[in-house]
C-alpha cells in the first residue's frame, strides 16, 4: 500500500499539482539533485551568475534598492557581484515593516503574503512568488533525499506553528496528506496525556521520518525515556527550528535509535543549511542562497569563529531580500565536505543573536553556556523548563518551571549557579531566581533558553 501511495503520490500528484499552480518544482528538483556533485568551481559560477542577475534586477526594479543602492550600475554587478553585493545596506526587519511597499514589484509569478517574527519579538510581513516557492520546496526535498527519504516516504512533522497546522483536515489537504503519507502533531499540545497518544500514534504507523522543532522532538524523546516507554524507530529524524546541543542529539538518536540530520532556516528565506550523511556539520543550500557570516565589524569571520547571519535568496524577485539579518549566530565551517557536495559548511548553529549576552568587558557569553547550566552542569532532575533573562549588563533572572513534586534548588545550588553565572559574565552581578507556572514558547513554536534585552552596536 506504501509503495502505491508514493508511486500516486509522485506521478501524479504531485505533476497535476504542479501544473495547476503553474509551478516549476519537478524541474528545480531534477536540477538540484543533478548539481549537487558539481565541482566547487562549476557550482561557483553558477552561483555567482544567479547573484549578478538578482542584483541587476533589484537596482532597476525594485523602488526601495533603487534608492537605496542608486550608485551601483548593472555594469559593476556583473563585474563582480559579490563585491557589488557588500554596497547594498544590511536590510533589517524594521525596513521590512516600514518599507514593505517599496520592497516587491509585480513580476507576474503570483505573490503569497507570508508572516514570521515569533522568534525575534517583531513580526514581519513578506511576499513569497510561485519560483521562490519551487526552489525553496525543492531544497527542502533535497535535504530529506540526503537524510535517505524519498518523496512519498511516510513522515510525521512535530509542528507547532498554526499556519503549519490549519486547514490539514480540508478535503484537499486530507487527499494530499494521504497521497504523500505526511501527518501532522500539534507541538504546542505536549502534556504528558498528548505525549502518550502521540507515542502510540508513531507505534502504530511508524515513519520513515520524524521532523519537526528540536525542542518537541528532545522533549518527547526524554518523556519517552522517563516513562520507560517503547518507541518505534524511523530511518531518519529531521531537526530544525532550534539550537541542537550535543545532549540533546544523544538522547535524540538513543531514544529513536535514528541517525538525526539538523536543518537551519528562516520563514523569510526558506532552507538555509542542513546536514547531510556525514553529519559534520550544515551544508549551505548553496543553489537558493547567499550566507554571510559577520563578526559586529560587519566583516567575514573566519573558519571556526562566530559571527552572525546575513542571507540573500536568490529566487525571489517579487520581494528580494538581499542581505536580510536573520538574527541568529551560528559558527562558520570549512569550504568543503567529505561526502563531495560543493556547498560550503556551517559548523554549528547557536541561536538568536539576542540569546548571546554581553559582557562588562564587551565580551559575549554564548547560548551554549546558558543551555548547558540545566541541561549538564546542574541537571539534577527538578527543572523542567528554563529561561536566563538579561535584564541589565549586571542584572539576569533565572526563570524556572519544575517538575511536579520538586522544589528545585536550594539556597547552596542557587549560590553556586548564581557564582558561575558571575565568573561567565566576567563581573559581579546580580542573578534573581522565579520559579513560574510555564514558560510559554515564542508564536512559532521556539524556546527560547536565553533572552538579552541589552541593545549592542553593530
Amino acid at each position: 500500500m506504501a509503495r502505491w501511495r508514493s508511486l500516486i503520490a509522485t506521478r501524479v500528484i504531485d505533476p497535476l499539482g504542479w501544473r495547476m499552480k503553474g509551478s516549476d518544482l519537478g524541474k528545480r528538483l531534477i536540477e538540484f539533485r543533478a548539481r549537487q556533485w558539481d565541482d566547487p568551481e562549476t557550482w561557483r559560477k553558477r552561483q555567482t551568475a544567479l547573484l549578478a542577475h538578482l542584483l541587476v534586477h533589484a537596482v532597476t526594479r525594485v523602488p526601495y534598492y533603487i534608492e537605496r543602492v542608486s550608485g551601483l550600475t548593472p555594469e559593476a554587478i556583473t563585474d563582480d557581484p559579490f563585491e557589488a553585493l557588500g554596497s547594498f545596506p544590511i536590510l533589517e526587519r524594521s525596513e521590512l515593516i516600514e518599507r514593505f511597499e517599496e520592497l516587491h514589484c509585480d513580476m507576474g509569478r503570483g505573490a503569497w503574503l507570508e508572516k514570521s517574527g515569533g522568534s525575534t519579538g517583531t513580526p514581519v510581513r513578506f511576499l513569497h512568488d510561485r519560483h521562490y516557492k519551487s526552489a525553496a520546496f525543492a531544497t527542502t526535498q533535497l535535504s530529506l533525499n540526503w537524510a535517505g527519504i524519498a518523496r512519498g516516504d511516510r513522515r510525521v512533522g512535530l509542528w507547532a506553528a498554526r499556519r503549519d497546522l490549519v486547514g490539514k483536515h480540508s478535503p484537499v489537504r486530507r487527499l494530499s496528506s494521504f497521497f504523500r503519507d505526511i501527518d501532522l502533531l500539534d507541538a504546542f499540545r505536549m502534556g504528558e496525556g498528548e505525549m502518550r497518544e502521540y507515542v502510540d500514534f508513531l507505534n502504530r504507523r511508524p515513519p520513515a521520518c520524524l521532523e519537526g522543532y528540536t525542542e518537541a522532538i528532545f522533549a518527547m524523546a526524554e518523556f519517552v525515556e522517563r516513562e520507560g516507554l517503547e518507541i518505534m524507530s524511523p530511518r531518519a529524524v529531521a531537526t530544525t527550528a532550534g539550537t541542537l546541543l550535543p545532549h540533546m542529539r544523544e538522547t535524540i538518536g538513543r531514544v529513536f535509535r535514528a541517525p538525526i540530520f539538523d536543518r537551519y532556516g528562516t520563514r523569510e528565506g526558506g532552507l538555509i543549511a542542513t546536514e547531510c550523511e556525514r553529519h559534520r556539520g550544515l551544508h549551505l543550500m548553496g543553489e537558493t542562497t547567499v550566507l554571510e557570516i559577520l563578526d559586529q565589524d560587519g566583516e567575514d569571520v573566519g573558519v571556526g569563529e562566530p559571527g552572525e547571519t546575513v542571507a540573500t535568496n536568490l529566487w525571489n524577485y517579487t520581494m528580494p531580500l538581499i542581505r536580510y539579518r536573520v538574527q541568529d549566530q551560528v559558527v562558520r565551517g570549512p569550504d568543503l565536505c567529505g561526502c563531495g557536495r560543493p556547498y560550503p559548511m556551517v559548523e554549528s548553529v547557536l541561536g538568536r543573536a539576542g540569546s548571546c549576552f554581553p559582557r562588562p568587558d564587551g565580551g559575549l557569553v554564548l547560548p551554549d553556556f546558558w543551555i548547558r547550566l540545566f541541561a549538564v552542569e546542574f541537571n539534577t532532575g527538578d527543572v523542567f523548563k528554563y529561561q536566563f533573562v538579561q535584564e541589565a549588563i549586571d542584572q539576569i533572572t533565572v526563570r524556572l518551571v519544575l517538575r511536579p513534586g520538586h522544589d528545585g534548588p536550594d539556597s547552596k545550588m542557587r549560590e553556586a549557579i548564581a557564582a558561575r553565572i558571575c565568573d561567565s559574565m566576567g563581573a559581579p552581578c546580580r542573578v534573581d531566581f522565579s520559579i513560574e507556572d510555564d514558560i510559554p514558547p515564542t508564536a512559532s513554536g521556539k524556546h527560547l533558553y536565553s533572552v538579552s534585552k541589552i541593545t549592542r552596536a553593530t
